[in-house]
């Protein structure tokens, strides 16, 4: 594996991505992390309401930012198995503060120490609200994302053959994303201004991170050749669970 030759003696962690909603290998990312030593770690954005999302090592960190599955419009959530992670946890979202206000006002107690470099990344009780009535419908528009999902495979078998949609079906999923990946040949940004053309918004999911200026800058030497060309071919359809199907029979 070239990940094998990517790993240092300063490597520490793997953070593996659930891209799109699609759960990565359990198995082989828990042996690779347990071979190498190394925390493995979730980024479970894309895949809420999965039950196996969050299991696979030390974290995981979910989003609820306007345009996932679920919305509180902004934040999100990090669940750990770890009760001394967890309290480390809370005390960075909170400026490394050893107590909160409520806490200090319970134990009227003013005293607080900072142990640690913090942030101030707490959710607030009316996001939470936001996000618990948010959760209960969770299911339901996880399953309608999942038959659009099953209802463009059909349809781009049908009628678009050369262009691929990653990830077989079934493979467990929040369908986050519709991701397809275009024929060598075509270039994207024709298919996206002719989509336009027609009212369809279309996006790319994403561009490479180490071409970015920031990473790149850091790490010029960066070179994901298979990264790159997935990039290079990948588009974005619209999903989400608003989204009506059209009869098979249509044209």
């Amino acid at each position: 594996m070239r990940l094998e030759a990517k790993c240092t003696a300063r490597t520490k962690a793997v953070i593996i991505v659930h891209f799109g909603g699609y759960l990565a290998h359990r198995d082989a990312w828990q042996s690779f992390a347990r071979r190498k030593g190394l925390l493995l770690i979730e980024d479970a954005a894309h895949a809420p309401g999965l039950p196996a999302a969050g299991t696979f090592g030390e974290a995981a960190a979910f989003s609820f930012y306007g345009n996932k599955n679920m919305t509180t419009a902004e934040g999100g959530a990090i669940i750990v198995g770890s009760r001394s992670l967890r309290e480390t946890i809370r005390r960075a979202r909170s400026h490394g503060m050893t107590s909160g206000t409520r806490q200090r006002l319970d134990s009227r107690s003013a005293d607080y120490d900072v142990t640690m470099l913090g942030f101030n990344y707490r959710m607030d009780e009316l996001r939470a609200a936001l996000g618990l009535a948010q959760l209960k419908r969770l299911p339901e528009w996880n399953d309608t994302r999942r038959r659009l999902s099953l209802r463009y495979r059909q349809l781009i078998a049908e009628r678009c053959p050369s262009v691929m949609v990653p990830f077989t079906n079934p493979w467990p999923s929040a369908h986050h994303l519709m991701p397809v990946v275009l024929p060598t040949a075509i270039r994207r940004q024709t298919v996206v201004d002719r989509l336009r053309k027609l009212g369809i918004q279309t996006t790319v999911h994403y561009p490479p991170v180490h071409r970015l200026t920031f990473y790149n800058d850091l790490y010029p030497d960066s070179h994901l050749p298979r990264t790159e060309e997935f990039a290079r071919r990948e588009l974005t359809l619209p999903l989400h669970p608003r989204m009506t199907r059209r009869p098979s029979n249509s044209s």
